[in-house]
């Protein structure tokens, strides 16, 4: 009973970063994959998310923990690109 929430969880922050990537100003550079298929597939994946974390709580909590889950996701993984992505400055 463990694994569905986690499972839900999970969904929903690979639907997140799928979204992001589907969003025309992102940073990630080249994709792996065209940016409509990319929408679409993180947005069935939010619904997959959704439907086991409803499996598990009532739908007011689903949609806290979901969207607690989606801005939590979007605000770290655009700071984690750009870190990722900085240039080294400096002689060592």
């Amino acid at each position: 009973m463990v694994m569905v929430p986690v499972a839900g969880g999970a969904c929903v922050m690979l639907a997140a970063i799928a979204l992001y990537l589907a969003a025309p100003h992102q940073r990630w550079g080249a994709l792996p994959a065209e940016p409509a298929a990319l929408g679409w597939g993180g947005a069935a994946m939010l619904v997959i998310g959704l439907v086991l974390l409803l499996s598990w709580a009532g739908p007011a909590t689903t949609l806290f923990i979901a969207a607690t889950l989606l801005m939590t996701t979007w605000s770290i993984v655009p700071v984690a690109i750009a870190w990722a992505r900085r240039e080294r400055g400096g002689s060592r």
